[in-house]
């Protein structure tokens, strides 16, 4: 028996070994909203493949800013509070630099919302400093840093004089834009003209520095999505959604050579995730969630190869659906608890994808890398491997003992 029990403690120890998932918690204890909003990017890779992640937790009853960093793909987190205000802190934006430093922006609420940015340099993070002008409401931002070195960031927001139209909220937000050069932000420029009430703009960079935006915009009947370019100016934007139902929750990502891909929520019956490409001239809506099932939240990636990766959350679950020259079907990529607001990001051929996990009432910020596709369902399946294999393992070597037992006593 001593020999039996040796030799399972050893299979035990093997399977113990083996990577059967890539899941890490990075933070516990984080605000309902630590990870909402994915129009802002809030995964970034240094140029030493070093990964940051940014969240919303509450110290002291109050929502701030934190950041997290691994030096390890993951497996080990050193996580840093960067606001320390009096007042709550939430929406953070992140972009890594071409020089390693990273760079921070998000919303503060004094009580009302002004874009805040922070620089980290080396090992220290820059006092804050506000982007936004004046007293008007300013929220939500996403930041890119372009590859000469410039720093940007675009919110949705009041301005002075802006016209007078009738919408859904009472308010005429609209989408600003605002650039870095040395330690100076330039003069707010309004990218989204037209009707008023344009909410939660999306920011990304493509290799030859070129600045896409996109956001939701009311049309007088519906919500819309809407993008725009800028090479030496913003273009005027061009719509990409189509239909009467409104359109939410809009996210972007970029190709280096130029193409952009969007995913939004069309809210229907039920809300369906809808995905759209383009440069020059986009491509029809193709929605590519499921039929039948809501899905809420998406965020989009698209790696060196070319691939295009979307995530999104069902029923307190994630999803993640890639194309290869077609789409795939999805893969859940969360197994417990209630999952929510997703954000991926793709550096080289990696995916990295973060969001929010509530388990017993207590939340928490779940990382996982994934490598080649199949990757996500991978990781709960060679769980599941592994344990069927312990358990084969052990039932013969308990059969194989009490086989040589039974031989012993006659």
């Amino acid at each position: 028996m001593t020999g039996f029990l040796r030799l399972l403690l050893t299979f035990v120890m093997l399977g113990a070994a083996l990577p059967v998932s890539a899941q890490t918690i990075v933070a516990r204890d984080v605000s309902e909203d630590a990870t909402e909003a994915a129009s802002e990017p809030k995964i970034a890779r240094d140029g030493q493949g070093a990964v940051h992640l940014t969240f919303v937790k509450p110290v002291g009853g109050v929502d701030q800013v934190h950041v997290a960093s691994s030096t390890d793909n993951g497996r080990t987190w050193r996580v840093r509070q960067v606001t320390t205000r009096s007042v709550p802190s939430r929406y953070p934006t992140m972009a890594a630099g071409g020089s390693g430093d990273l760079h921070l922006a998000w919303t503060t609420y004094e009580p009302i919302g002004h874009v805040y940015y922070a620089r980290l340099s080396g090992a220290r993070w820059s006092t804050p400093q506000q982007v936004s002008p004046g007293n008007a409401y300013a929220g939500v931002p996403a930041i890119a840093a372009d590859p000469a070195g410039g720093v940007h960031v675009v919110w949705y927001g009041i301005r002075a004089q802006a016209p007078q139209v009738t919408t859904r909220h009472g308010s005429t937000y609209e989408i600003l834009h605002s650039g870095r050069s040395g330690s100076r932000w330039s003069t707010p420029v309004v990218i989204s003209p037209g009707i008023p009430d344009s909410i939660n703009p999306a920011l990304a960079v493509d290799g030859s520095g070129v600045l896409h935006s996109a956001w939701y915009q009311f049309d007088l009947r519906a919500y819309q999505v809407q993008y725009t370019r800028r090479q030496r100016e913003w273009e005027h934007p061009r719509r990409v959604s189509t239909g009467g139902a409104d359109a939410f929750a809009v996210a972007l990502a970029v190709h280096p050579d130029g193409r952009a891909y969007l995913v939004w929520e069309g809210r229907g019956q039920p809300t369906r995730i809808y995905f759209s490409e383009g440069r020059d001239q986009w491509t029809g809506q193709q929605p590519i969630s499921p039929e039948g099932r809501a899905a809420f939240s998406p965020s989009v990636a698209v790696d060196s190869r070319g691939r295009v990766h979307v995530v999104w959350e069902s029923d307190g679950q994630l999803y993640l659906r890639r194309r290869d020259r077609q789409w795939q079907g999805s893969e859940r990529v969360a197994a417990e608890g209630k999952n929510t607001h997703p954000i991926v990001a793709a550096h080289g051929e990696t995916i990295d994808l973060m969001w929010t996990q509530e388990i017993d009432g207590r939340r928490q910020i779940r990382f996982i890398a994934l490598g080649a596709p199949g990757a996500a369902g991978a990781a709960d399946r060679s769980a599941l491997w592994a344990s069927a294999i312990l358990i084969l393992l052990a039932l013969g070597l308990l059969w194989q003992w009490r086989r040589r037992a039974a031989v012993a006593r006659r």
